[in-house]
């Protein structure tokens, strides 16, 4: 009898479960930076089953975090270097949830601005959070949630479904392989609506894809450079202002190993240099070859960083120890130029595609982690609203 009961309660527990994985909305999120995960997570916490598809190798978009894969794996912030005051009350309790959980942490470093040959230090103390123990903790963690499926190296070809009462069906972009029926597709990555990419191609969403084609990206070089001993610098993170011919392209630098869980017990020091959007777009003038650019950011950068140093240190005397190992970056369209079209809204809703479109090009604060945080969050809701019957 008890055996009976224990097979009919199994059995109750599964057609439970399978009802409720029937009638839950499906959302698929292109994107795993932080307007997208930002989405994924409010959709799950109200019982959505959403998939975040993630070209990539790692998620978190303008907030990954570049791993080298040989040993000793050094790491770095090579974009967005850290989260600053929040402008609103919404992201301030975000924040401070985040903070709590303890997947962020304050930057307590030395600044500077470098103006002619002076270092300019802060006169006051500013807010400078970054997430814990890497950048890309934070979506890490927005995205670890039972009804999340999180797929990287994954270019997700998105076109609306004529079965099962409509949606979207979801194919691999090399592959073809299917991935899956969607009711609702969040686009966080503009990227996928770009004429050079194939997601958004086959749907009739124009009044999304006309649109980002007209948004303008800052040009942006990085260079990563770890070397063998601490360099004799006092001051953790420079900005530069571009107007200094003896600065060469920096835009800013910044001892990674400064942050909170970065640090190393090797004695090693990683160091993140970033152009002005100046230098960068004059350097990238006519140059398209992908490895050709990263070559020059590396080269450019350091050699610029390595010249300003007795500037920057105060001495001409700067004894410069080994680099262990280098690399160089570019960000393509991880920049948004702000457009007064995405300034008045914060998320874009198609109602009639089932589709919605977020991340940092929205709103009054373009650019800003809070600004991408923001955009997803009204994205989600925006599909809440839509869907209370099937969303608890």
């Amino acid at each position: 009898m008890t055996s009976r009961l224990s097979i009919s309660l199994s059995v109750i527990v599964f057609i439970s479960m399978l009802i409720q994985s029937t009638n839950s909305l499906r959302v698929a999120v292109l994107g795993s930076g932080i307007s997208g995960s930002v989405a994924a997570r409010t959709l799950a916490d109200r019982g959505a089953e959403v998939t975040v598809f993630e070209v990539g190798f790692g998620l978190g978009g303008r907030t990954s975090t570049r791993i080298m894969r040989d040993a000793p794996r050094y790491q770095f912030d090579h974009g967005a270097q850290y989260i600053g005051a929040p402008k609103t009350d919404t992201f301030r309790d975000a924040l401070e949830s985040w903070k709590s959980d303890g997947f962020v942490k304050e930057w307590s470093g030395t600044f500077a601005t470098a103006v002619g040959s002076d270092m300019e230090s802060e006169t006051e103390k500013k807010e400078r959070w970054v997430g814990f123990p890497r950048m890309n903790s934070i979506c890490g963690n927005l995205l670890h949630h039972k009804n999340i499926r999180l797929k990287l190296q994954t270019r997700a070809d998105a076109s609306r479904s004529n079965e099962n009462g409509g949606g979207w069906n979801i194919q691999h972009g090399k592959t073809k392989k299917d991935l899956g029926n969607f009711d609702w597709v969040i686009a966080s990555d503009r990227n996928s609506g770009a004429r050079h990419r194939s997601d958004l191609s086959s749907a009739n969403i124009q009044e999304f894809t006309t649109g980002i084609r007209g948004i303008q990206s800052v040009k942006s070089l990085t260079a990563m450079v770890v070397f063998e001993k601490p360099l004799n610098l006092e001051i953790d993170g420079i900005q530069f202002t571009g107007k200094d011919s003896q600065y060469g392209s920096l835009g800013w630098v910044a001892r990674d190993t400064s942050k909170p869980g970065r640090e190393r017990k090797d004695g090693q020091e990683c160091w993140v240099l970033q152009s002005h959007p100046g230098a960068a777009k004059k350097l990238l003038k006519g140059k398209y070859k992908t490895n050709e650019v990263r070559e020059m950011a590396r080269d450019v950068l350091i050699n610029d960083f390595m010249n300003s140093l007795p500037l920057l240190t105060g001495t001409s005397a700067v004894e410069v120890p080994p680099i262990v190992t280098s690399v160089g970056h570019r960000w393509g369209a991880a920049f948004p130029i702000p457009s007064p079209e995405f300034a008045e809204i914060d998320c874009q809703l198609i109602a009639s595609e089932q589709f919605v479109a977020c991340g940092d090009y929205f709103g009054k604060l373009p650019g800003r982690i809070e600004g991408a945080y923001l955009s997803g969050l009204a994205g989600a809701n925006e599909i809440i609203k839509l869907n209370e019957e099937l969303l608890r």
